[in-house]
């Protein structure tokens, strides 16, 4: 769930009832919202109100795209940093991105990208397929330690054919683009060439990355925030020079001081738990955004031991549990249970 600041006007609390209890509670907010404002103030106070704050649960694990698994993260390297070959559109289509466009050729084993050389680097080097090609290598390679690589098994090969031609060739026709492409930010061969795939996660890049994306990486003060700005020239293609100036991304932790940092205005987007949603959803100031998510929760038996080991047993337990009661008890009803009844007793074998 996200929560989005739609006002810019502080609540006060000169209304509130006075008090021994309210003056204490009042204490609380306050310390939360100074809290807040600390870890989110950048260019000047108050805010440049051109500036986006997004709070992150946990520090950003970094900028190298091969060697990160947070979530957030990978967002902002494909979103923000990076560009991808590919990309999903609204409706969860592959589209053109870094590739303008693509054609298959020997029967569908051969995919050749033209890629948008007008993109360049924040470091003003110019983007071509080489890189795509330097990316493809590394993410296949073993030693990186991409936790991806078993996805791009298929590929067989990928060369830049020239600046602005890539050709993957794959074992055998695919049939569409894969998927794992739009998870793929391509990098810099000029900048990481010389370094060695095992090496990655350590080299400086982590910190601070040469991107291609809408935002290059100012600066990150590590367990405190990452501050982004915008680049001024991106392709109208790809949407042209971002809105906001800045981006800042604030590690706030705790569910309260991120709703207090939404009320506040020091905050404009944060993630929120079932238990704040509703007092999120009750606020004029504030807009709760739900959406669906590309997971699925298991409760898994160990069928190795006792009882367990007998599949009655388990078609039994998994008869007896009642779904709706998890999700509106465990996650506050910001889930679907599961429908197929009869596929996940057939699987328990």
């Amino acid at each position: 769930m996200i929560a989005r600041c739609t006002a810019r006007a502080k609540r006060h609390v000169a209304g509130r009832a006075p008090g021994v209890r309210g003056g204490a509670m009042l204490g609380r907010r306050t310390a939360r919202l100074l809290a807040a404002c600390a870890l989110v103030a950048c260019a000047g106070s108050p805010r440049d109100p051109g500036t986006l704050v997004i709070a992150s649960g946990t520090d950003l694990e970094g900028m190298q795209p091969l060697t990160t698994v947070h979530p957030l993260s990978r967002q902002v390297q494909r979103h923000l940093v990076f560009t991808p070959l590919v990309a999903l559109d609204s409706s969860l289509q592959v589209a053109p991105h870094a590739a303008e466009r693509w054609t298959w050729r020997e029967a569908g084993r051969t995919l050749v990208l033209t890629i948008d050389t007008t993109l360049r680097w924040h470091d003003g080097a110019r983007l071509t397929a080489h890189d795509a090609a330097f990316t493809l290598a590394l993410a296949r390679d073993a030693a990186t330690g991409w936790s991806r690589r078993g996805e791009l098994a298929s590929i067989t090969s990928a060369a830049a054919i020239d600046d602005a031609t890539l050709a993957l060739t794959f074992e055998r026709a695919p049939g569409a683009v894969p998927l794992v492409l739009t998870e793929l930010p391509l990098l810099p061969r000029h900048v990481l060439g010389a370094v060695p795939p095992a090496s990655l996660r350590a080299h400086p890049f982590t910190d601070a990355p040469v991107g291609s994306g809408p935002y290059r990486v100012v600066r990150r003060e590590a367990g405190r925030r990452w501050i982004l700005e915008r680049m001024p020239r991106y392709p109208a293609r790809l949407g042209g020079p971002a809105a906001s100036p800045v981006v800042v991304i604030a590690v706030v932790d705790e569910a309260t001081t991120k709703v207090a940092g939404l009320v506040s205005g020091a905050l404009d987007l944060a993630g929120v738990n079932p238990a704040t949603a509703a007092l999120v959803a009750r606020d004029p100031t504030l807009r709760l955004v739900t959406y669906p998510t590309l997971f699925t929760n298991w409760l898994v038996f160990t069928a190795s031991r006792p009882p367990f080991d007998d599949v009655r047993v388990r078609r039994a337990v998994a008869l007896a549990i009642d779904r709706r009661r998890l999700v509106d008890g465990g996650v506050g009803g910001f889930a679907t249970p599961s429908r197929a009844w009869s596929a996940d007793l057939a699987r328990d074998t």
